[in-house]
């Protein structure tokens, strides 16, 4: 929504807003209160979520060679949650940029550094569809198949 508001104040400048972008203001607005919904039910049960990805991903094949050790889910945890919370303000500003912007280039340079391919997302919808509703799951379904996309590099359907 920030990105949105931006993008049309720079081309409303110093004109009216048009027809276009006058709709798509209204749509952002028409599902604010599913989005505001969504969101608190994400910040209520976060720890559910985050405890819910930390499992699943404990118990994939990823780490059955290499299980994580309390620092390595310290860390995971701490990733997942700061993860959670940013896809979720994003959701809720239904503003990818800004997720992009503020956490994602920034947590995607770290893990190269790293030489790390994080999936952590993958497992946090994992965890999301089975403490949220689904209509709360599917509004953060595009912000988390973005993050997946860009820590992982891989592409999902």
């Amino acid at each position: 929504m920030l990105t949105l508001l931006e993008n049309v104040l720079d081309r409303a400048d110093g004109t009216y807003v048009s027809a276009q972008d006058l709709r798509l203001i209204e749509q952002s607005l028409s599902s604010w209160h599913d989005r505001r919904d969504a969101y608190t039910a994400i910040q209520v049960n976060e720890g559910a979520i985050i405890r819910r990805a930390l499992e699943l991903m404990q118990d994939s094949d990823r780490f059955a060679a290499k299980p994580l050790n309390n620092l390595g889910v310290d860390r995971c945890q701490r990733d997942m949650l700061l993860g959670l919370r940013s896809c979720a303000l994003a959701m809720l500003l239904e503003d990818q940029d800004l997720l992009k912007d503020r956490i994602l280039y920034w947590q995607q340079n770290i893990f190269q550094a790293m030489n790390l391919n994080y999936q952590g997302y993958k497992f946090m919808w994992q965890a999301m569809r089975s403490v949220l509703t689904e209509k709360q799951a599917e509004l953060m379904k595009p912000y988390l198949r973005t993050a997946h996309e860009l820590m992982s590099g891989e592409t999902v359907a």
